[in-house]
């Protein structure tokens, strides 16, 4: 009998060395998100997009179907890939929504701002010479979300960016936010052609890629999680 199209066919074998499986649908994110404080200003971060979208090319080279959901990003579109343009934390969390039912894993490689305005202003705000404040309110935890519903056969995958206690703290957010894996790196990587990281899979080892190009790195991720989902 044929598998429910959301899950993924057993393995089987051709011949010898010849191992066959089904593909995988994945969902990216990638990208700064930008949090408008009037309709010129915005909050964001130093995210260049390069690590989502090696990622997106790694998994189309692999032969998996791709949808990418990008917050803006100094990188060029991949075609093969379905695209999806949203710009704040807001628009991205609903994005995923949208589409995490019909993947079968969800890399979250966007960097996503954990705090918004309160009340952005409808128009510019003047400057006046005085000070100002500005009251910001926590974003959804898209991560957490995802952990908290995803299915049987469904992987949730996760980045940690970290300045100390880089493992104790990405394994902590493996467990609370119930992920499969964890990729774990420093504000160093921002916009690197090379970095390192070091991942984490639920039940194994640390394994630490040193001074890496983010095309290796997304490669690896993409072997890992078609190896968890085996």
């Amino acid at each position: 009998m044929k598998p429910p199209a959301k899950y993924l066919a057993p393995r089987f074998t051709l011949g010898p060395g010849l191992v066959q499986t089904d593909k995988m649908r994945i969902l990216i994110t990638a990208g700064g998100t930008r949090e408008y404080i009037d309709p010129v200003r915005f909050i964001s971060n130093a995210s260049s997009g390069r690590m989502g979208y090696a990622l997106v090319r790694a998994a189309l080279k692999a032969g998996h179907k791709v949808t990418l959901i990008t917050a803006p990003a100094s990188q060029p579109v991949p075609s093969a890939a379905k695209i999806v343009k949203v710009q704040s934390a807001a628009e991205m969390f609903e994005a995923v929504r949208k589409h995490f039912s019909r993947c079968d894993c969800l890399i979250m490689a966007a960097a996503v701002a954990d705090y918004t305005p309160s009340r952005p202003a409808k128009t510019k705000i003047k400057k006046t010479g005085k000070a100002l404040t500005i009251k910001l309110k926590p974003t959804t935890d898209i991560l957490k979300w995802a952990g908290g519903h995803k299915r049987k056969k469904q992987i949730v995958i996760g980045f940690a960016l970290e300045d100390k206690a880089i493992r104790s703290c990405a394994e902590k957010k493996l467990n609370e936010k119930n992920l499969d894996m964890i990729i774990a790196n420093t504000p160093a990587a921002f916009g690197a052609d090379k970095s390192t990281v070091q991942i984490k899979i639920r039940g194994r080892r640390w394994l630490r890629l040193a001074q890496a190009t983010k095309a290796t790195i997304a490669k690896r991720i993409i072997r890992e999680a078609e190896n968890v989902l085996e």
